[in-house]
């Protein structure tokens, strides 16, 4: 892919199921003015070229947490490989933002973003309306983020510095 020096680069978290479904709709929305690079796990379900997602390179990074894995060396392997695949990725990218929608990848993209002094972006998937999700209590607790957008009004009492500014999708 041949870059244009003056667009923005953006890195953005393309993971499965509905944080798929919901980053595709705010890259669509966002249009195609930026230089897109895209982070999902080996797991996620991504191919380059999914419908609605403009033209960008695919990264991958270890995924932080697994709901099946019950093993506290594996668990801690796993958070390793991410913060470590993470930070070099930001390294690599040198992008302007990095946006996250909902997944576990935001905890270390999200620190190594702060810690590299670029734009943090959450967006709390638009199925936590009464319950936080470790995820955005993480990121808002440790205050990882720039800007954490939630999806719903009622999202706003969740999280502290959240905000509501309608629904991605």
């Amino acid at each position: 892919m041949k870059q244009t020096l003056h667009k923005k680069k953006i890195l953005v978290t393309l993971t499965g199921g509905g944080f798929l479904w919901e980053a595709q709709a705010l890259i669509k929305g966002m249009g195609k003015d930026y230089d897109y690079h895209y982070v999902t796990t080996p797991d996620a379900p991504v191919k380059v070229g999914v419908a609605d997602i403009p033209d960008g390179e695919v990264h991958t990074i270890a995924k932080p947490t697994t709901m099946n894995v019950r093993s506290n060396p594996k668990t801690v392997k796993n958070i390793l490989s991410s913060f470590r695949d993470a930070c070099k990725l930001i390294k690599k990218v040198e992008p302007f933002a990095v946006i996250c929608v909902g997944s576990s990848v935001a905890i270390p993209l999200c620190f190594w973003a702060k810690c590299f002094r670029k734009k943090a972006i959450f967006v709390e998937t638009i199925t936590r309306v009464s319950k936080p999700s470790f995820t955005g209590k993480t990121i808002s607790t440790l205050k990882l983020c720039d800007r954490f957008y939630v999806q719903w009004p009622e999202g706003v009492r969740l999280y502290k510095g959240a905000i509501y500014r309608g629904m991605v999708v």
